[in-house]
């Protein structure tokens, strides 16, 4: 070989080995924003599946063998819909204040009433849906609501927009797995939508299963890295009230659903 030649075929290695490290740098990079960029779309796509409902009860109270006369009070909770007639699940504590009353209480033979005098989706556009409550599953902290027909009058313009499906080949997640949610912030800022992005801290499988999961809402519902619906954020129940922030999946949630809707028909 030729003197001259050598640093030629040097500098063609080094150009070489700089194209492959930029390539796999490029290619890590586009790796990176996958989930991001799927979230982002998700959000842009499916930001609906998630609303405010509004609950005006009435609440009658007892204690010490004394009645307090029956007072109103208007509450806000986000829920998640997951049917196209606007079949909603949300979290019971967010909307029945008995848990909170009675934690306040000293007295043990308490009791509290909730009635539910009126119930709305509030939708992005500002129309209002008048639903009906059609459940209460205080061991799960599970509430669902449901537009009501004989008025679709009042909504008729209105296209409810179910959560994603999950896809066939979804898994559960795994400890350390990313996720994000979908959430929306209060009347103060528009009701604007939200991502929030966590993580998985614990997968309990016995004696049902929750995912822990970080960062989330009562309510909203959680999507892995492939957009796939993984469960709605509830509280966990003990002895009645509600202790810490899980996920319950998404499985559950559609087979208590058509329990539901068995009920009704």
């Amino acid at each position: 070989m030729t003197p001259n030649k050598l640093p030629l075929q040097n500098f063609m290695k080094s150009i070489i080995s700089l194209l492959i490290v930029l390539v796999n740098g490029a290619c890590l990079q586009s790796w990176a924003k996958e989930p991001e960029e799927s979230w982002r779309n998700l959000l842009h796509e499916h930001a609906n599946c998630v609303t405010w409902v509004s609950v005006t009860v009435r609440i009658e109270l007892s204690a010490g063998g004394r009645s307090v006369p029956p007072q109103e009070q208007k509450l806000e909770a986000l829920g998640t819909i997951i049917a196209e007639d606007g079949l909603t699940v949300l979290s019971l504590n967010k909307v029945d204040p008995t848990a909170s009353i009675l934690s306040r209480l000293r007295s043990p033979g308490a009791s509290v009433n909730v009635n539910y005098t009126e119930v709305m989706l509030l939708m992005q556009d500002g129309t209002e849906v008048p639903a009906k409550l059609l459940l209460k599953d205080v061991d799960l902290d599970l509430a669902f609501v449901l537009p009501i027909k004989e008025r679709k009058e009042e909504y008729k313009e209105v296209i409810f927009s179910p959560v994603p499906p999950q896809s066939s080949d979804a898994n559960d997640p795994l400890i350390l797995d990313e996720v994000v949610s979908i959430g929306k912030l209060k009347q103060t800022l528009y009701r604007q939508s939200t991502l929030r992005r966590g993580w998985v801290n614990a997968v309990i499988t016995k004696p049902r299963q929750y995912f822990v999961i970080e960062n989330t809402a009562p309510g909203t519902p959680v999507f892995n890295k492939n957009g796939d619906w993984l469960g709605v954020v509830v509280y966990k129940m003990v002895g009645r009230r509600p202790s810490e922030v899980v996920t319950l999946p998404a499985s559950d949630i559609l087979e208590i659903a058509e329990q539901v809707r068995t009920r009704i028909q």
